[in-house]
């Protein structure tokens, strides 16, 4: 049976082509709304644009974020439409589980976490820079909200 270098060539070709999907799929964003849908199975992470829970704000469920820069305040008030990125001010964790923010994208650097249905009236290490969040994450560097 003869083989051409053409097959030869797909067929050698075909394991990477399909390994290369794999690997680059993109990660999962994380849903945002106006409201929090607990059957996300997560809980939810509320951020405000302002101190005290107010202006706008948005609310996380689904999956976690490693870069703000593609989410934007959502709700009424001061700061609607602008980026979340750095721009959070405070924030509430719905959620049965310690929630935690980082200074940095890819969850890096100081941050704050938000233990079990915790309010934040001000963020502590991550006020107005604030650039991801991981739900069900904690480290003994994080200012701890309770």
């Amino acid at each position: 049976m003869k083989f051409s270098r053409v097959r030869i060539a797909a067929a050698l070709s075909a394991p990477l082509t399909v390994a290369t999907l794999f690997v680059a799929a993109p990660q999962a964003a994380a849903a945002t709304g106006t409201s929090c849908d607990v059957s996300a199975g997560t809980g939810c992470l509320t951020l405000y644009y302002n101190s005290n829970r107010s202006g706008s704000y948005t609310y996380f469920y689904g999956s976690n974020v490693s870069d703000f820069a593609s989410y934007k305040f959502l709700g009424t008030g001061a700061g609607k439409g602008l980026s979340v990125k750095n721009n959070a001010a405070s924030g509430d964790n719905v959620s049965p589980n310690p929630t935690t923010i980082f200074y940095n994208s890819n969850y890096g650097g100081s941050c704050d976490t938000l233990t079990y249905y915790a309010i934040a009236s001000q963020l502590h290490n991550t006020y107005n820079n604030n650039a991801s969040f991981k739900f069900n994450y904690t480290a003994s560097s994080c200012y701890k909200f309770n």
